[in-house]
């Protein structure tokens, strides 16, 4: 039985499924729930240099989480922050 390697970036991840069959690796893989959001009202275009989104995109596989999610929870905890200090003054 094969063995999944561990992988330090998405794009590792990405060479090593575009040149291996992921039958050959059923046997290593775990069941895994899967949480589904809906889509809110509202979408954001936020250009990013390369160098920036593949630290988000590293950052994001680090964490278990989509780019998209981690972008998101970042924005959520600065405008928490930010609504803290505005409030206190």
């Amino acid at each position: 039985m094969a063995k999944i390697p561990r992988f330090r970036t998405e794009e590792e991840i990405r060479e090593f499924w575009d040149t291996h069959d992921s039958a050959a690796y059923f046997e290593d893989m775990e069941d895994d729930k899967v949480q589904v959001t809906m889509r809110e009202k509202g979408v954001l275009v936020l250009p990013l240099g390369e160098g920036r989104l593949r630290s988000v995109r590293e950052i994001a596989l680090e964490e278990g989480v989509s780019s998209n999610l981690l972008l998101k929870n970042w924005i959520d905890e600065g405008i928490k922050r930010k609504m803290k200090v505005t409030r206190r003054v």
